[in-house]
């Protein structure tokens, strides 16, 4: 018979986790009571959330779930073996890559970046720190604002050249029929 913790746990995994699919695993082995306190203190600044795990029970638990692909996965089983946490919230699984390699450089040997999920794309450490190179969401946002606004200010500018050559050619003109009328 099934230990009523380990189905509270299953249960509580479900809610919490079972819509995930952005994510980044890390093993937090590294981190003594007080780093791990100033570590939750910054994630939260970051908007992100900290989930340790139960390995066996989270991956009997989120199977069939939005975590699927990397359970599934030959990553997965490493990501789910020693201490594992799991970092998500904020815009994804780019943010939580940003937060843990900015983390790391700065407080060497504290945390191990494990792996991650973004959508249905698994990612090994490797794949971690090179997402954590890409904008985010907003950074996009702002991108594709910019580019949108660029191609009116551009057509003003050439509208704005196309009159003043006009002009001038009347300009131009009118300065030749004084000359020839005068």
């Amino acid at each position: 018979m099934p230990n009523v913790l380990n189905e509270l746990l299953v249960e509580q995994y479900r809610q919490d986790l079972g819509e995930l699919d952005n994510l980044v695993a890390i093993d937090y082995s590294g981190l003594n009571s007080e780093k791990m306190a100033q570590f939750r203190d910054e994630l939260r600044k970051a908007n992100l959330t900290m989930e340790v795990v139960k390995n066996r029970i989270a991956v009997h638990a989120l199977k069939d779930k939005g975590l699927q692909p990397l359970i599934e996965s030959e990553v997965g089983k490493t990501i789910f073996a020693g201490q594992t946490a799991l970092l998500f919230g904020a815009e994804g699984a780019i943010d939580a890559a940003k937060f843990a390699t900015k983390w790391l450089k700065a407080n060497v040997k504290t945390i191990t970046v494990k792996g991650g999920l973004m959508g249905n794309d698994v990612l090994d450490a490797g794949g971690v720190q090179q997402i954590s190179t890409l904008p985010g969401k907003k950074e996009l946002q702002a991108q594709l604002a910019a580019g949108f606004l660029a191609v009116p200010q551009k057509m003003a500018a050439t509208m704005q050249t196309g009159y003043a050559q006009v002009v001038y050619a009347f300009n131009a003109l009118a300065e030749k029929l004084e000359k020839q009328a005068g």
